[in-house]
């Protein structure tokens, strides 16, 4: 029910994930050609996008939970009081229909 994704959403975190990887990837080339300072920046700047890939995965991964659970308890609510959905559903219905009308 909640499982779409949207594409541009992927995207960002394919092309997060790939960055990550082609700077890890410097920086493993980097250990026996380069200066300390070059391989700690490098290094500095692996840690930062390896910060900043984590803290995108976690926050869409809130995200997502918190709409399951969100479908869960309404799923729920429904399935306990049938009535009360199906009066819920009208009386939306009603206020949508009222504003459509209304722009007319």
């Amino acid at each position: 029910m909640f499982n779409r994704t949207t594409k541009n959403d992927d995207t960002d975190i394919n092309q997060d994930v790939s960055l990550l990887a082609d700077t890890l990837d410097d920086l493993l080339k980097s250990y026996g050609s380069k200066t300390k300072e070059e391989v700690d920046s490098a290094r500095g700047k692996a840690e930062s996008l390896l910060k900043e890939t984590r803290a995108k995965l976690n926050g869409r991964n809130r995200v997502t939970q918190a709409a399951k659970d969100a479908g869960d308890h309404v799923d729920s609510y429904v399935h306990d009081k049938p009535w009360h959905g199906v009066g819920i559903g009208t009386a939306v219905g009603i206020v949508i229909g009222a504003l459509l009308a209304s722009r007319r």
